[in-house]
């Protein structure tokens, strides 16, 4: 029983320790943050101009390659 808290315990911590992380990662450079902020917006507004219909993927994968820069596949 001991053995089983301790190992909640540790997981408990791992857990905390692992989000923290990754919070100060999203805080080193907040310029870049805005800026991605910005490309995102800019690029849903492209993705709700045209019709994708039911194909949420396609969609998706449209949005992911327009604020990553790419040319659209297909165009």
């Amino acid at each position: 029983m001991k053995a089983m808290t301790i190992l909640a315990v540790v997981g408990l911590v791992g857990v905390v320790a692992l989000g923290a992380a990754a919070q100060s990662l999203d805080r080193r450079d907040g310029t870049s943050g805005s800026k991605q902020t910005t490309k995102d917006v800019e690029c849903n507004a492209q993705a709700d101009a045209q019709d994708f219909g039911i194909h949420e993927y396609k969609r998706h994968r449209f949005v992911i390659r327009c604020v990553a820069g790419l040319s659209q596949l297909g165009s």
